[in-house]
Parts: structure tokens; sequence; C-alpha cells
């Protein structure tokens, strides 16, 4: 049996499912859509267009959404590209490839991309160039120039329950590395571990804003930086909001208890097992009380 499902999502564009780690790849909303709201917007990619030179790392690329958003960008732009993609499993892109809805969403330059890697692993257009390193993240991270900084990454893993593996303060700290001084590191992800993690990695923490049509949540994801984003910037963006008072205070609870894999092998069971164990033990704020106080559900 296939380890994935296709479906349609609600603005047309392809997603999965997938039966391995019982989660979808995208909102049930829309693929596009929410490649669009939860990455390519919060990069802020006017910022970069005066550069030389962008360095993309995308982690766990699945469908290669968020990939191809930016791509569309900056190739429309006189910007060398340097791009590396970090997954696991071939099939998804190999999938969407196969898939007329997928294939009309793109411009000929990005299917182009999005067709190389998929027989050859490789991508060259004039200077630009990309590779994708197929295999655990958390190992073929080192297959990546060890001096090579990333002025975007995008971190797109299953959720920190189904995957803590990509979401261990290990792993965060080794993204943090890579990233350049001016750099974002982008994700999905609310989660107070994964924020808390970024902090304690020295990363300065922002709330992405939910679209104005999808107001029943609190944030969106997070965008992670060394610099703290000038305030003129977090004004011309609307899609980018410091921290509030309800996010803040999340980071004080039990939820914010990190995922640790320092062996950089240990597997999903072993991960949350470890972490609960230190949940149950630790002196923080329960998160029941946190919900409590701001009437939410999450």
């Amino acid at each position: 049996m296939d380890d994935y499902k296709k479906h349609t999502t609600r603005d047309g564009s392809l997603s999965l499912y997938s039966l391995s780690y019982k989660e979808g790849f995208h909102d049930k909303d829309g693929a596009l859509r929410e490649s669009i709201n939860k990455y390519l917007l919060p990069a802020q990619l006017e910022e970069v267009y005066n550069a030389k030179k962008i360095v993309v790392l995308d982690v766990c690329m699945g469908l290669g959404y968020n990939t191809g958003c930016i791509l569309e960008e900056l190739l429309q732009r006189n910007i060398k590209i340097e791009w590396h993609g970090l997954e696991i499993d071939q099939k998804p892109l190999n999938l969407g490839l196969n898939e007329k809805i997928f294939q009309e969403i793109w411009s000929s330059k990005v299917l182009h991309f999005f067709n190389c890697l998929n027989i050859s692993g490789k991508w060259t257009e004039g200077v630009n160039q990309g590779t994708i390193h197929w295999g655990d993240a958390r190992q073929k991270i080192f297959e990546i120039q060890d001096s090579l900084r990333f002025d975007l990454i995008l971190l797109d893993p299953f959720s920190p329950q189904k995957c803590p593996e990509l979401w261990s303060e290990e792993f965060i700290s080794l993204l943090t590395a890579r990233l350049s001084t001016e750099g974002r590191l982008i994700t999905y992800s609310t989660a107070a571990s994964i924020r808390a993690s970024f902090k304690r990695a020295g990363l300065n923490i922002y709330s992405i804003v939910p679209s104005t049509d999808d107001q029943r949540k609190w944030s969106s994801g997070t965008v992670a930086m060394k610099k703290k984003i000038e305030q003129q910037l977090i004004e011309k963006n609307c899609q980018i909001k410091e921290l509030s008072t309800k996010e803040v205070e999340h980071l004080a609870t039990r939820s914010s208890i990190p995922y640790r894999d320092p062996t950089g092998k240990g597997n999903s069971k072993e991960i949350i097992s470890t972490r609960e164990i230190e949940q149950s033990k630790s002196q923080l704020i329960n998160t029941s009380s946190w919900r409590k106080r701001w009437n939410t559900a999450r």
C-alpha cells in the first residue's frame, strides 16, 4: 500500500497525507496558500532584492511548495541563488511532478528546478545552483559545506509530536549555527518547546500573524533571527509581530521543555518519552493553567 494519499486542498492545490506519520502535509484550506502565508511573505524577500547572492536551506522539502514560492520570486531578480534541501523521501516530489494540478502552479523555470532534483538531485541554471540531500536530515546536513551560511532556512517537518527528531534542541542548534547574521529561520510551528529552543540557541523570535480568513489561530508560525528585526520592517510587513503576552507566558510552561536527541540518532518514541519524563518532574507552570488563563485549547 502506498504511504501517501493524494488530495486537493480548498485552494485547488495538491497535497498529501502520510499514512506512516498519520498527518497531512498541509492545511486543508490550501497547500499553496499555506506556503505563501507562512513562508514566502514572512521571508520579506524584497529586503534582499539588492543582494548579490542568497543561500537557502529547505528542511523537509516534501512536495516543494515552500521552495517553489521562494524561487518564483528570486528567479525574477538578478540574484545569484544557492539552494540546498534536506529530505528523507523522494516520493512526494515525484508524485507531485506527475500531477497536472501541481505542474500548472509553477513557471517553466521552477518546474525545471523540480525535475532536475527529481532526476539527478542537482540543479544548475546560469550562476544558480541547487542540491537535494536525500536521507535523514540529522546526518545529511553534514554533507553541506560547514562554512556555508544560510540567509533563509525553511523548517517544515511533520509536527513535533510526529517527528520530534527534527525539532530537537540539538538539531535546532545545528541550524542556528548555519544561519547567517542577517538570516531568517521560518517555520509553521508555534510550539513552546520549539520557540524556547530557538531562544536558548540565541535567536530572537517573532510570531507570524494569521491570515485574515483564519483568525481562529493566535499565531501561524515563527520567524527566528540572530539579529532583531527593525521595528519599521515589522510595521511594513503585517505578517510578522512581536510575541504577545500570551505567547511569552506560553514559554514559561511545561510545554517549553525541549525535545532532546543528543546522539542525533534517537527515534521518535525515545525522544518523546524522555521529554515526558522531564515534564513530569518539572517545576514549571502546568500548561493547562496557561490554557485556562487564556481560554485556549492550543
